[in-house]
């Protein structure tokens, strides 16, 4: 008991110096529909924001066989003492994110929806993937890039195939790639390689191995979070996006 008694003090200290805001931030739940589908999001807006003050906006990329959830759980911390929007759109079968249901006039569609509940800073709207996740997110900062800001993941290998959707970019976004040195999954040659011709279609691209790491996203988030969120605050759209693109027909 005495222990316990002991630890009360720092305990208070510690809550005390917290943020105000990440003490009653927390993600919403929302549905809308679109194309004829309801579809399920989540966002978290941060409650101390001036609510006339457009924010940034982070959209998250589920991996494929995960949820909004999952992803949102991982960054509504940072969200919260960064001051930034966070948006958890779910892929309309949890399996499989697909650009016919849930290509770029979706993804925009929610941040749409978001900005009804607070403005967002459409110069600075940023998108984020994880697994499969970034794999899609990758394709989509290729082929959107007049609406992406830039584009972050973690463990993502483009199938180098899709390399022929360099052509179709209206922009060269930046783009940011982060893999254990120790990930079975993600050959670190072929992330070399992925790396090497991104920079040589003219796509600024940061790879980033992080050391004596498994590749689990999970042991690292905090630091692959921070990271991109300080890739992200060095880049904005000159100007305002343009509709949704279509992706290109290959």
């Amino acid at each position: 008991m005495k222990r316990c008694i002991s630890l009360l003090p720092a305990l208070l200290l510690l809550l005390a110096n917290l943020p105000a805001s990440a003490a009653k931030d927390k993600p919403v739940h929302d549905t809308f529909t679109f194309d004829g589908q309801k579809r399920d999001y989540l966002y978290q807006v941060p409650v101390a924001a001036d609510a006339t003050k457009p924010l940034p906006a982070v959209v998250l990329i589920h991996d494929q066989g995960g949820y909004d959830t999952d992803i949102m759980g991982s960054w509504k911390g940072i969200a919260s003492n960064r001051d930034f929007i966070v948006i958890a759109p779910e892929a309309l079968h949890n399996t499989l994110w697909n650009t016919q249901t849930d290509g770029p006039p979706y993804l925009h569609a929610v941040v749409a929806e978001v900005a009804k509940k607070h403005p967002v800073d459409l110069s600075r709207v940023y998108l984020f993937g994880v697994g499969g996740g970034g794999i899609y997110a990758l394709a989509i900062g290729i082929y959107d890039a007049n609406y992406w800001a830039a584009t972050a993941v973690h463990a993502a290998i483009l199938d180098p195939s899709n390399y022929s959707l360099f052509a179709h970019a209206p922009r060269k976004e930046p783009f940011e790639d982060w893999v254990g040195d120790q990930d079975a999954d993600h050959d670190l040659r072929m992330m070399t390689n992925q790396h090497d011709a991104f920079v040589k279609a003219g796509f600024p691209f940061e790879l980033h191995i992080i050391p004596n790491s498994s590749g689990s996203y999970g042991n690292v988030l905090d630091e692959v979070n921070d990271g991109a969120w300080k890739f992200f605050t060095k880049y904005h759209l000159d100007t305002a996006p343009p509709t949704a693109a279509a992706p290109p027909t290959q």
